[in-house]
């Protein structure tokens, strides 16, 4: 990575195609051609309807095509591609889908960590923060303080590993989701914020972007759930992080008919509940029926019209 030699020096969209540059991370020097670069970039999105990244591209190759034999050269380098990497090479194509340790890498090895890792290949504001948030690469704590609270109570449950047994993969996700339609009954029931589980596509664990259209999702649930690694965030509390307590429906793991709770049954079973976390294990057998009262119907409302189908990308 030579910087400064260069002009420009930018990151790959993918180590794959070594020919699309990233507009998200640059670094650009005040020269002349690097100032004429990024008026050629702004001539060209005043007169087509083009991205960044495309535009970034267009004027570098408008730039070098246009070049006569006098005059220098548009000099264009790459960031090294261990330390700045693309949302797909650092999410998908290396396997990410949960964090391991906080910040993505072990102490040990930080000079094998990235320096900077571009939120890219992934479609809205609101799954790039729920992707930032799930690997433990988010920070902003809010006024309402999201992971600070020492008052805040909630709820966990686990989807178990599918088995040989559980079916089409469309039938471990519709299992999932309803018990994820469980939970969040549940939580607004008792009050409680949703920590989510671990999804399965296939046999593999994967975050639930891989399966649910997240800006869908928050326009009805933002801030009424976590991510999965929300309790090894730095800020959540010791108080929050300790204060555990398993409570746990009468299911057993092979049978076959569903158990319906009642709000009633709800407040009686797990009402007086008051430790920080209360985990209810498997739910997958587990519905609620709410009251039919105006707030409760808007709640099934949400519910129903909560859970779009996507993928891990999140494109339409």
């Amino acid at each position: 990575m030579e910087v400064q030699n260069a002009d420009i020096a930018a990151l790959y969209d993918s180590l794959r195609d070594a020919r699309i540059l990233n507009a998200g991370f640059i670094i650009i020097r005040p020269s002349p051609l690097g100032q004429q670069l990024y008026r050629t970039i702004r001539a060209i999105t005043r007169s087509a309807e083009i991205d960044d990244q495309k535009a970034l591209n267009r004027a570098i190759g408008m730039m070098k095509r246009r070049r006569k034999r006098d005059e220098e050269v548009l000099r264009v380098n790459v960031l090294d591609r261990n330390q700045f990497l693309s949302g797909l090479d650092y999410f998908e194509k290396s396997g990410r889908k949960f964090p391991k340790v906080f910040g993505g890498c072990k102490p040990q090895n930080t000079s094998k960590c990235p320096l900077v890792v571009h939120n890219n290949w992934i479609v809205s504001k609101e799954a790039k923060v729920y992707r930032f948030r799930e690997h433990l690469m988010w920070l902003y704590d809010g006024n309402d303080q999201y992971y600070s609270s020492e008052t805040r109570k909630y709820l966990m449950y686990t989807n178990p590993k599918p088995t040989t047994s559980s079916g089409l993969p469309r039938n471990v996700t519709e299992r999932e989701l309803s018990a994820l339609r469980t939970a969040l009954a549940i939580g607004y029931v008792l009050d409680r914020v949703v920590i989510l589980p671990r999804f399965h596509f296939r046999d593999r664990e994967c975050p639930l972007n891989s399966i649910v259209h997240i800006k869908t999702f928050d326009a009805r649930f933002a801030g009424r759930y976590r991510e999965n690694s929300f309790l090894q965030h730095p800020k959540v509390p010791d108080l929050v992080t300790q204060d555990v307590t398993d409570r746990q429906f009468f299911v057993h793991a092979n049978q076959s008919f569903d158990v319906h709770v009642s709000r009633a049954e709800i407040m009686r079973l797990l009402g007086e509940v008051n430790a920080k976390v209360l985990n209810l294990g498997n739910l997958q057998r587990v519905k609620v029926e709410l009251e039919d009262r105006s707030i409760d119907r808007v709640f099934s409302s949400e519910l129903q019209n909560a859970f779009r189908r996507a993928r891990y990308r999140q494109i339409h």
